[in-house]
């Protein structure tokens, strides 16, 4: 097992993993109602990384959470046009994946109103089972945040490696 977070910062993509069944770099809206949960850059290393919660994907069977890292990162761009007001999950609506010469990018529409894109030179898939987490989601009405987060696969999750795609 490793934590998301050293994953993130590891330094070769595992190459024995198995393909992933549905892949967000090479098939329109594959995350489809897939949540985001939390995104991290770092400037030191040109790294973002993506985590998605997968319980509630339309595409997936296997894994209750993903990771999608982007090396060499040239672009960030987040827009929510409204104001967040409450504890909400940002269900994904579309997501598409493109590549113009050198570089690779990701962009994902949200609901509610929210945009992300993401531009690179590697972009890395992984599916993950993290324990401990349940079977379903948490509910997001409760307004309880440690229940929420307790019930959420976070960076320093430990988990199984299940699947991974690449696009250099």
């Amino acid at each position: 097992m490793i934590s998301i977070n050293d994953l993130v910062h590891a330094k070769s993509y595992p190459e024995h993993l198995r393909s992933v069944e549905a892949d967000p770099l090479r098939e329109a809206d594959a995350l489809q109602e897939a949540q985001l949960l939390d995104s991290r850059v770092c400037h030191l290393t040109a790294t973002a990384a993506l985590l998605f919660e997968l319980r509630t994907s339309l595409q997936f069977e296997e894994g209750n959470s993903a990771l999608l890292v982007v090396r060499g990162v040239r672009s960030f761009d987040w827009k929510l046009p409204t104001k967040q007001v409450s504890l909400v999950a940002l269900t994904v609506v579309s997501s598409t994946a493109y590549q113009f010469g050198d570089s690779r990018s990701v962009r994902f529409e949200f609901f509610p109103d929210a945009n992300l894109a993401v531009a690179g030179d590697l972009v890395e898939f992984y599916v993950l089972e993290v324990e401990g987490i349940g079977d379903v989601p948490p509910d997001y009405s409760s307004g309880d945040l440690n229940e929420i987060q307790g019930a959420l696969p976070s960076w320093s999750s430990s988990c199984n490696l299940l699947q991974a795609s690449i696009s250099r």
